[in-house]
């Protein structure tokens, strides 16, 4: 090499031998790895072998099979045979008195027959008693109403009418109109032979309604007659009386004579 020709002898000599060396020994290694693997067998793994398969198979039985018990046939009538024996060690039965006999049965005696001339004829049912009704009681007849001549005359309906009408003189503008009404006698009995009519003063307001209630201003002589002849006014109807003023009407009622002449 050019860099060692300036080097002493020495010098290069120590450097020149080391590096034989090492040339030396790496192919010697190299060839003796070439000859390992060129003469080396590698060797195969051991085969494991296994078992061979175990077959089965399934055998039927020949043997014959067990028949079943035989039963004993038992024949109506034939007694029962005794039941087998108990194997084992039972506890001794108590000693029980004996049961008694059953009682016998007891024959109810028989009833003779019974014959058309033992037989009776059923009785007959007893009629109850009458009962006596009480006699009859008479009823009374209504006594006769009296007869009342306060304020049955012509003149004092007249008197009464006057009265009346003075009372309502600042509100009346219109003389008073007259309403003749008719009304049948009661039914109990006829003890009105005297009756004559009964008068009634009425105040109507401008719907045809009482501004008071009616005023009687003539009696009938009966206090009975009066109280009909009251309600016969006040059930009327004075809506046709209507007008811008109260209206004061006079109404008569007069009766049906329904007794007859006697």
């Amino acid at each position: 090499m050019m860099y060692k020709e300036g080097l002493p002898p020495s010098l290069r000599r120590g450097l020149t031998e080391p590096l034989v060396w090492c040339f030396v020994v790496s192919g010697l290694a190299h060839a003796g790895l070439l000859y390992l693997l060129r003469n080396v067998e590698v060797l195969p793994e051991p085969v494991t072998m296994l078992p061979p398969p175990i077959e089965v198979a399934f055998i039927e039985s020949t043997a014959p099979k067990p028949s079943p018990p035989l039963q004993p046939v038992v024949r109506l009538g034939a007694p029962l045979p005794p039941p087998p024996p108990v194997v084992g060690h039972l506890p001794p039965s108590p000693n029980l008195p004996p049961l008694p006999p059953p009682p016998s049965p007891v024959v109810a005696p028989r009833k003779p027959p019974v014959t058309a001339a033992t037989s009776r004829p059923p009785a007959k049912p007893t009629p109850a008693p009458a009962i006596p009704l009480p006699p009859p009681v008479d009823t009374p007849a209504p006594a006769a109403e009296p007869f009342d001549p306060t304020n049955t005359s012509t003149g004092d309906g007249l008197s009464n009418l006057s009265r009346w009408i003075a009372r309502w003189q600042p509100e009346l503008s219109r003389s008073p109109q007259l309403l003749r009404l008719t009304e049948k006698f009661p039914t109990q009995g006829c003890p009105w032979r005297q009756a004559g009519p009964a008068v009634f003063g009425v105040l109507v307001n401008s719907q045809g309604e009482f501004v008071e209630p009616p005023e009687l201003l003539r009696s009938s002589g009966y206090a009975s007659l009066n109280q009909k002849a009251r309600s016969l006014v006040t059930s009327y109807d004075f809506k046709n009386y209507a007008a811008d003023t109260p209206q004061a009407v006079m109404v008569e009622v007069a009766w049906e004579d329904t007794c007859g002449a006697g």
